[in-house]
């Protein structure tokens, strides 16, 4: 059976956030869009109340902001079987914030709320 026409295009923003023991390649993913952004490498962008849950016992959702620059654009396309099995094109932008403080305080937020992905 001949493979169907990728008839889908995914944006996806990831932040790299350098976690070593993470299965996740050390990034976040913050966004998926299905219309092009117009991000190109050197950009900076604003993200404004990013929510990461927290752990029950802190009691509720982070909320950051911080100004995050593209780094690299890397494009995909990704073949599936669910639904049509048609897949998709997948466009991920990885982006890289100078907020070095900020950033630990939210990988610490993902981590604690996330233990099931880190050893």
């Amino acid at each position: 059976m001949p493979e169907k026409p990728v008839n889908t295009i995914i944006f996806r923003l990831h932040l790299l956030i350098n976690i070593d023991d993470a299965p996740i390649g050390g990034t976040l993913p913050i966004e998926d869009y299905t219309f092009d952004p117009g991000l190109k490498k050197g950009d900076t962008i604003h993200i404004n109340n990013w929510k990461v849950g927290v752990s029950r016992t802190e009691g509720g959702n982070s909320l950051f902001e911080f100004d995050a620059t593209v780094m690299d654009i890397q494009k995909t396309v990704i073949r599936t079987t669910l639904s049509d099995g048609a897949g998709y094109f997948l466009v991920n932008i990885l982006l890289e914030s100078s907020e070095k403080e900020k950033i630990v305080q939210l990988k610490d937020a993902y981590k604690a709320n996330n233990p099931q992905l880190f050893g």
